[in-house]
Formats: structure tokens, C-alpha cells, sequence
């Protein structure tokens, strides 16, 4: 992948870091879910969504929003570095 998941999960857990100060450092990992935990409520994910969107520059459509994707930090992360992927790609061709 073109972005980094990495990079996506960094900016996952600096979100949830923001908004959760109490947190201990490492209260949150990559295979911390989204769904069962309390790092983030609805609103909060909500709003990472969002903030992920804005910050790579995808917009993120309600497909999103499948548990899959919130299974883990990391599957979230690697499904905002699947569609900033996508959307290099396409506004490649485009250009081409």
C-alpha cells in the first residue's frame, strides 16, 4: 500500500489518545477493538471517521461503517489505507 497502515494507526491512536487523556499509555493497541472497548463511544468513532477522512484526504462513505472495519485499530487502519489508495489511484488514471 501506497500510505502506510502504519501511519493510519497512528493517527488512530493519537485520536483516541486526544479524546481519552486518562488512557495509559499503551491502554490502546493496534488489536484493540472499536466495537467492545471503551476507548471511543459512537460519537467518538463518529468523529475519528471523520478526522481520518479530512486528515488523508478520502471521503468515507457509509460502507465504512461495517464491524469488520472496526474489529481492531488495525483493521480500521487498514481499511483508511485501502481507500486513500484507491483514490490515488483513480485520480491517476484520471489525469492519464
Amino acid at each position: 500500500m501506497l500510505v502506510q497502515t502504519k501511519a493510519v494507526r497512528e493517527a488512530i491512536l493519537d485520536f483516541i489518545a486526544g479524546r481519552n487523556p486518562g488512557l495509559a499509555p499503551g491502554a490502546v493497541t493496534g488489536q484493540t477493538s472499536l466495537v467492545t472497548s471503551d476507548a471511543l463511544d459512537s460519537i467518538g468513532v463518529l468523529d475519528l471517521v471523520l478526522d481520518l477522512g479530512e486528515r488523508f484526504g478520502v471521503e468515507i462513505g457509509e460502507e465504512a461503517f461495517g464491524l469488520e472495519n472496526f474489529e481492531s485499530v488495525d483493521a480500521l487502519a487498514r481499511y483508511i489505507a485501502g481507500q486513500v489508495d484507491a483514490t490515488r489511484t483513480q485520480l491517476e488514471h484520471a489525469a492519464a
